[in-house]
């Protein structure tokens, strides 16, 4: 009964923006990354070659090296960074399917890479996802590992 008072915590739900194993940002093979200098996340061994969104948002980055997409969903940043070192591919590799300012629906393709090429540069293709601005707009995650419906990550988003 007292519940009806209390104020209801937003909630945002990410899906996978791409198919693969999911492991924590401790485990991303570049310090940046599992350091959390950019932010807490998870990162994604991927299986496929899309990168699609993970939820719904307007598009506030795709870096000109096509390497590295961003998305802003209910005030929270979400950065999505194809591999590892990849911004030396300088583009190649890379095909672009949106462009900043657009507004996309959970499962647009963002990104299509090609994983064959970006391994035989001797590159990973380990995909972090972190969310970059966590102090002002977080409260709290759950991440997700081994879910059966998609979803990576749970954020009770601060208002």
């Amino acid at each position: 009964m007292f519940q009806l008072f209390q104020r209801k915590k937003e909630q945002l739900i990410l899906f996978a923006p791409v198919k693969g194993k999911v492991v924590d940002i401790t485990n991303v093979p570049d310090v940046v990354f599992s350091k959390k200098m950019l932010g807490d996340g998870l990162g994604v061994e991927p299986d496929e070659n899309v990168i699609t969104a993970p939820c719904d948002g307007t598009i506030i980055l795709v870096a000109k090296t096509l390497h590295a997409v961003a998305i802003e969903a209910q005030g929270v940043e979400i950065l999505i960074h194809i591999g590892i070192d990849t911004v030396m591919l300088d583009g190649r590799g890379f095909t672009p399917h949106v462009n900043m300012g657009d507004i996309v629906k959970q499962g647009d393709a963002l990104i299509t890479f090609d994983k064959d090429y970006i391994l035989q540069q001797g590159k990973s293709v380990m995909t972090p996802i972190v969310l970059t601005n966590m102090e002002k707009s977080v409260n709290r995650i759950e991440k997700r590992f081994n879910s059966s419906d998609g979803t990576i990550m749970g954020i009770e988003v601060r208002k």
